[in-house]
């Protein structure tokens, strides 16, 4: 390993460290929900990481399994519990959020075998915990936005119907520089492009697919929240949700202005933070009762 590796992954463990030390907060987490259980699940590489939510009011409607962000090489389910707790109480559901092995620990695409690994055991066990059978959401934000939408069509495809939603919190859909460097010096792209470069290096996944390119055909009703100018992803939420609804796909969408990326783990401080994952969790209420 070069003397520059090194540095990357010494800035890249300090990072993680001091997301933890902003995000992992008690009081960040919903009030009211009926359970809160950490427990593990089998993945191709060993153990991963769950932690399942239930609201008070439950209905009896499909599991929304959680994937969170950080663009492939930080947080985990601790960083994410606000989001989960916040829409599982909001949508009067179970949510289930697990986390994957990170990059550049593990490349890709480690991180997508993980993510089928955990629908494989949410499908085989959500009936175990009151949720309604053979069906799934899949849902996620920035990169854990990539995974939900990812196997949503790869099970869509082979199962027609069984994820019948998909909830994407300022989904990333690609890091192919080009595509960045079009807009580089509009709506904080070349913060983006930055991200989007050092995210390719250590998934060594410069050929990552993008979800720009794919056919979109079996993609799920979908739900798409994003951010205003310091959502650096936003211009290819727009894209992406002009590509879903050229395949016909049924797409809610609902922008926060002052929403930064990233912003929604903010619930220990943020009310737009807390307004937003509320309406996702109002709007995933109504789309799961429909099944």
């Amino acid at each position: 390993m070069s003397f520059i590796e090194r540095a990357e992954l010494a800035v890249l463990e300090q990072n993680r460290r001091a997301l933890r030390a902003l995000l992992v907060t008690p009081k960040a987490r919903a009030s009211g929900l009926a359970k809160v259980e950490d427990l593990y699940i089998p993945g191709p590489a060993g153990q991963l990481r769950a932690r399942y939510y239930e609201a008070a009011d439950a209905a009896n409607t499909p599991m929304t399994l959680f994937f969170h962000g950080g663009g492939f090489v930080t947080c985990d389910i601790d960083t994410h519990d606000s989001i989960c707790s916040h829409l599982a109480k909001a949508s009067a559901g179970r949510v289930l959020s697990v986390d994957y092995r990170l990059a550049p620990e593990t490349r890709f695409p480690g991180q997508i075998e993980d993510a089928r690994a955990a629908c494989v055991w949410a499908f085989q066990n959500a009936q175990d915990f009151g949720a309604s059978p053979n069906k799934l959401a899949l849902a996620g934000d920035s990169a854990g936005a990539y995974l939900a939408a990812t196997m949503a069509l790869e099970i869509n495809r082979v199962t027609p119907g069984a994820v019948p939603l998909q909830v994407l919190l300022y989904p990333l859909v690609h890091v192919q520089d080009s595509l960045w460097a079009e807009e580089e010096l509009r709506n904080f792209r070349f913060l983006g492009r930055a991200a989007a470069f050092y995210i390719a290096r250590f998934l060594g996944a410069e050929a990552l697919p993008s979800l720009l390119d794919v056919d979109l055909s079996a993609a799920p009703a979908t739900i798409v929240a994003g951010g205003g100018p310091l959502d650096p992803v936003r211009a290819d939420a727009k894209a992406f949700v002009a590509k879903l609804r050229e395949a016909g796909v049924r797409v809610i969408e609902r922008k926060y202005v002052t929403l930064t990326h990233g912003g929604l783990n903010l619930t220990a401080s943020s009310k737009t933070a807390i307004r937003a994952l509320e309406e996702v969790g109002a709007l995933m209420r109504e789309e799961l009762a429909r099944l």
